[in-house]
């Protein structure tokens, strides 16, 4: 049956929707939480760190929608803290990193290459940069939306240079 409402039409299908469709809230996330993780890494701009790796901590919080009654409680079907911290370590691993922020996207990137991610909270410090102070670095909250994906060719550079 095809219904024309001025400039649109609907066609109806005979569709199955669940009976208790009404009943449930989309908008229901949980949280995938990462609390300090210490890793040694490459990073930084000084020659110094270049040659020696210094200690980061990365702490995450991770908005996920809420699948967990929808799915059979298979890993797979979830969002892993186990994944995120073996792709951070690969991140890491892959060599040295001049800046927090690059370090920051690269994670940022890998997370919402999962559709279940939908916000990310990300920190991240360097612990032993100044005796004076326990550590230094950033915090950053995006969700899927905002977060923009550069292409491989796009660097930084280019973009401050635009």
């Amino acid at each position: 049956m095809v219904k024309k409402n001025k400039n649109i039409s609907v066609i109806s299908t005979g569709s199955w929707v669940p009976e208790d469709f009404s009943e449930r809230n989309v908008d229901q996330k949980y949280k995938v939480i990462i609390n300090n993780l210490i890793l040694d890494a490459f990073i930084g701009i000084h020659k110094h760190e270049k040659t020696k790796k210094q200690r980061v901590s990365i702490s995450l919080s991770i908005e996920v929608v809420d699948n967990i009654s929808l799915v059979d409680q298979r890993i797979e079907n979830f969002l892993s803290y186990e994944n995120v911290i073996d792709n951070i370590k690969l991140i890491i691993n892959r060599g040295h990193i001049d800046l927090v922020e690059t370090l920051s996207y690269e994670i940022l990137s890998n997370i919402f290459s999962d559709s279940r991610a939908s916000k990310v909270w990300l920190k991240i410090e360097k612990l032993d940069v100044f005796k004076e102070a326990q550590s230094v670095g950033l915090e950053i909250t995006k969700t899927s939306k905002s977060f923009v994906k550069r292409s491989n060719s796009q660097n930084i550079t280019k973009i401050k240079n635009k």
